[in-house]
């Protein structure tokens, strides 16, 4: 009786301990456990429930102690072993707890809570379809077991499964509503989405909404990880929907958002503009901001502005607006207000990697290299993926001519964006300009520079910039080319260039094929590019336009002589040269006014990229000294990139100035910062020297900062500009070529052009032409002609004078070209005419133009060539005493040298066909006493009292100024009219 009061009290004392186990009073519940087996010690179910009060404590050693004495006392107990499972599986001791859960079943194998804590051992183990297997078990002993469902669940979704798992979650959840409600998936949403795990979060939203149908927060949720998924429609309806149940300022602005994503800006800003009816300043900011991009994404800019501002005024530390309204201001050139913007953006979030690199993209147009370098490091510190700024710091060692560098991080740009066409042509124009900063251009960088550019024609055969930068490092200017290499490389690309690419292919096979003495071959494929152009002018990119402009229209002059066709090409060329590219350009026109300037000096401008040895310096240096004596304001703006010489220092010596602008990033003089400075030089006359052969010069006088604007001297007229002037001769342009023209032209009364001489070094005729194995006997005729203006009948007209008279020579002698081109060429006219090669002799270059000048002193006439004759070849020549063939044609260029014969009052040499130029190259050859008379008058024309026009610079400046002051008088009285 006593043993029986004993054992009913100590389960009194065990209820109560439960009871208190169960409200959490913990302390208070071991007490009466203690209790309990103090009045019966081997109460088994006690020892067990002792044991997982403690494991809730966290105490493991109390824990299993107590779980191992309920099993010394009863070995068959299947809860302690479960309860020892959950203490080792705590202590992360998985197998061992594993083991615990299997002897729980080897006791009882229907024990369903040791089923799927065994589940959950083995998929830790990575055993995930026995694990499945295991809580699929569970389910079957016992269906509603919410544990069972949610464990399998959870297991699917990481096996990528998720719309099973999600299916047991709501299995969970029916089995116990009460834990797993709405705000349990809301929750484990939040934290599936922290995880990345996206779908899963999107299935506790479906969940959470499922449980809680007007549950609105969870439809934005969801809205917005569709929206992240670009599933935009999906993202639009659950928006939608959630807007049906209750309106929101949150959820317009999501649907706004999602809308704008779409691509349907116009019903964006209609939602936004909802929001801001509804919602409080404190979000207002963000809607303000999500108005300005759609709206300048519609080029409303103003308007996006006053919504980035308007951001900025609810919320001055939003960094996002600070940053887009930059970025806007950028692009409207308002370069110093973006400024501010940007550095706040940074001071509020340091981490705003765009920022500073927009502050470098900044930096960069303001061309302070340095500090924008800087930017794009600290911008390639935040983010070290980003393609764009390796490229951008590439850019940036290039311009600095620190080219292994600058390849180096264009190819982490190509490594992180492996179609980045851009960084493969800045690789190869590096290339191009590293060879041409050693003055050569070695074979293997030239075809590591198209194998970079073949790259990146195969990532994106339609950009533009591709096709450029292969026109130009096939055709780039560099010392010693290998033609045969660069004309191998202009066939590829013709046959490969694609349809985008054709026309700037085709061009760059012209001019390849020009400068190497293939004119022919070249003239055919020209009058193929021309019908293109006709034909897709008004289509074509500004780009392809200018290329047009500087090559077809330069190269035109060598293969063909006629002025109708070549003068309607270069008026529609120029005149879409003009509307695509100069009226596009940034800089303004300033249409100077006259000034009055009584009884004061003019003030005259010169622009060129040769005031040095160079045809244009040789020919100019003279005129601009005599000029220097009329007028003390001479000024002199240098626009290229070679190195001055010791011709620069004679003309720096006669002007007010000599000044050389800034290099632009992309190596071209700055034309803003050579019309500021003329426009600050208060210039009544501007003279361009070089016409379209220097595209910078162009600009400036089409921006007129003089209130005269000519070209003159070093090539065509630029067809650019009605109101400007072409500095000419009646010979050159005789009455009614006005039409062909679109500058005014001005006719000088004599020759365009006067010289004082050339210097030449010392030689011994008969010793310089015994080396030559020159006879003093021979006739020795001499073409100076470079590669490009040769031609197969100018060649074939000189091989006919030489089978003509008997034992004759011709030396030839050019600065360019292919010369294996140019040797094939006249072997192959004179195997035809049968005239022996060997008495062609070619002339290997000379180190100055002095050493070259003594030539002249050993030829008897010079072969001049046609259709573009040479310039300073020709007065060369006729300076030291030398009969000159030439043929006269009926543009410009073809007819300077008939210019400067008819100037000296000589006919003789002067042909209008190939039979004439034949004619008189024999006639020359064979009657010694008309080149005698030809000498005799050509060193007459140099005495004081005979002195001719073409070599009398002084008469040729006051000609020039007296000129200049008819024009400012004429626009003068136009004025005042």
């Amino acid at each position: 009786m006593q043993s029986e009061l004993h054992s009913q009290t100590a389960q009194n004392f065990c209820n109560t301990a439960n009871q208190l186990k169960s409200q959490g009073k913990l302390n208070e519940a071991i007490a009466n456990y203690q209790k309990a087996l103090e009045i019966q010690p081997d109460f088994v179910e006690v020892h067990h429930q002792l044991g997982e009060v403690y494991f809730q404590e966290r105490k493991f050693p109390e824990a299993t102690a107590s779980c191992k004495l309920a099993l010394k006392l009863q070995p068959n107990f299947a809860p302690a072993y479960k309860t020892l499972g959950n203490i080792l599986q705590a202590q992360s001791r998985i197998e061992e707890a594993l083991r615990a859960y299997n002897k729980a079943l080897e006791i009882d194998p229907e024990f369903v809570e040791a089923l799927v804590n065994k589940g959950t051992m083995i998929s830790k183990l990575g055993q995930s379809e026995d694990a499945i297997a295991c809580y699929r078990n569970a389910i079957e002993l016992k269906p509603d077991m919410a544990a069972a469902h949610w464990n399998l669940g959870n297991l699917l979704i990481q096996l990528g499964r998720t719309d099973e798992g999600i299916s047991c979650w709501q299995k969970a959840s029916e089995s116990d509503p009460e834990k797993f409600n709405y705000q349990f998936f809301q929750n484990l949403a939040i934290n599936f989405g922290q995880a990345g795990n996206i779908d899963a979060s999107i299935g506790c939203y479906q969940q959470a909404i499922a449980l809680k149908p007007d549950y609105t927060l969870a439809y934005l949720n969801l809205g917005t990880l569709l929206q992240r998924q670009n599933r935009l429609e999906d993202a639009i309806a659950i928006y939608q929907k959630s807007l049906e149940i209750q309106p929101d300022s949150l959820v317009y602005q999501a649907l706004g958002n999602a809308l704008k994503q779409q691509g349907n800006i116009d019903s964006a800003i209609n939602y936004w503009q909802k929001a801001l009816e509804l919602q409080p300043d404190a979000i207002a900011a963000e809607t303000y901001n999500d108005l300005g991009t759609a709206l300048a994404e519609k080029g409303e800019l103003e308007n996006a502005i006053e919504y980035y501002q308007k951001a900025i005024q609810l919320k001055s530390d939003y960094p996002l607006a600070h940053l887009n309204l930059g970025i806007l201001l950028q692009r409207q050139n308002k370069i110093e207000e973006s400024i501010p913007h940007f550095h706040k953006t940074i001071e509020l979030q340091p981490d705003a990697e765009e920022a500073y690199k927009y502050i470098g993209n900044t930096l960069i147009k303001q061309e302070r290299l340095h500090e924008a370098l800087a930017y794009y490091q600290k911008s390639l510190k935040l983010n070290s993926k980003s393609a764009e700024t390796y490229f951008h710091i590439g850019s940036i060692l290039a311009q600095q001519e620190k080219f292994a560098e600058a390849i180096t991080y264009f190819q982490k740009a190509i490594d992180l964006q492996p179609d980045f066409a851009e960084a493969y042509c800045n690789i190869s124009m590096a290339l191009v300009r590293q060879g041409q900063k050693q003055d050569y251009f070695k074979v293997e960088q030239f075809q590591e520079a198209i194998n970079q550019l073949q790259k990146a024609l195969e990532v994106k055969p339609n950009l533009l910039l591709v096709h450029l930068c292969m026109g130009q490092l096939i055709t780039a200017p560099v010392k010693n080319s290998n033609f045969a290499v660069l004309r191998e490389a202009a066939d590829r690309y013709l046959l490969n260039c694609g349809e985008k690419g054709q026309l700037i292919a085709a061009i760059t096979y012209m001019s390849i094929y020009v400068k190497s003495g293939l004119t022919q071959i070249a003239k055919e494929n020209f009058l193929a590019i021309e019908q293109k152009i006709y034909q897709r002018l008004s289509e074509l990119a500004a780009e392809e336009i200018a290329l047009i402009y500087t090559q077809v229209l330069f190269n035109i002059n060598y293969l063909r002589d006629e002025l109708a066709a070549n003068s309607k090409l270069a008026k529609v060329v120029g005149k879409e040269y003009v509307e695509k590219i100069l009226n596009n350009n940034e800089n303004q026109n300033y249409n100077i006014k006259l000034k009055s300037r009584p009884n004061k000096k003019l003030r005259i401008g010169f622009l060129s990229s040769f005031f040095l040895r160079h045809s244009v310096g040789w020919c100019s240096y003279d005129i601009i000294r005599e000029l220097s004596k009329l007028t003390p304001n001479i000024f002199l703006y240098v626009t290229g990139e070679r190195k001055p010489d010791d011709r620069t220092k004679l003309f720096e010596a006669v002007a007010e100035k000599l000044y050389k602008p800034q290099k632009l990033p992309n190596g071209t003089a700055n034309a803003k910062e050579i019309i500021d400075e003329i426009s600050k030089d208060d210039l009544d006359i501007l003279i361009d020297l070089d016409s379209i052969t220097v595209p910078v010069q162009v600009e400036i006088i089409h921006r007129k900062p003089a209130p005269v604007c000519l070209t003159w001297l070093g090539f065509e007229a630029p067809y650019t500009n009605e109101q400007n002037y072409f500095l000419s001769d009646w010979h050159t342009h005789p009455t009614g070529r006005e039409e062909y023209n679109r500058e005014q032209l001005i006719r000088m009364p004599n020759s365009f052009v006067a010289v004082s001489g050339f210097e030449c070094k010392p030689v011994e005729r008969t010793s310089a032409r015994k080396a030559l194995r020159i006879a003093e006997d021979q006739v020795t005729y001499l073409c100076v002609a470079p590669a490009y203006k040769l031609n197969p009948e100018l060649i074939k007209a000189q091989v006919k004078i030489l089978k003509e008279v008997p034992d004759s020579v011709l030396i030839h002698k050019a600065h360019t070209g292919d010369p294996e081109v140019i040797k094939a060429t006249y072997r192959q006219e004179c195997e035809a005419i049968g005239v022996g090669f060997h008495r062609i002799k070619f002339m290997s270059l000379v180190n100055t133009e002095e050493d070259h000048r003594t030539t002249y002193k050993i030829a008897d006439v010079l072969l001049d060539s046609y259709p573009y004759n040479g310039g300073t070849h020709n007065l060369e020549a006729l300076w030291f005493n030398l009969p000159v063939v030439t043929r006269c044609g009926e543009q410009y260029l073809s007819r300077m040298g008939y210019s400067f014969l008819q100037t000296l009052s000589i006919q003789a040499g002067i042909a209008n066909s190939w039979e004439e130029y034949t004619n008189w190259g024999i006639e020359l050859g064979k009657n010694t006493d008309l080149r005698l008379s030809i000498r005799s008058q050509l060193e007459q024309s140099k005495q004081p009292e005979t002195l001719s026009p073409l070599w009398n610079p002084k008469k040729f400046a006051e000609d020039m100024y007296a000129v200049f002051e008819e024009l400012l008088a004429k626009k003068a009285n136009a004025a005042n009219d």
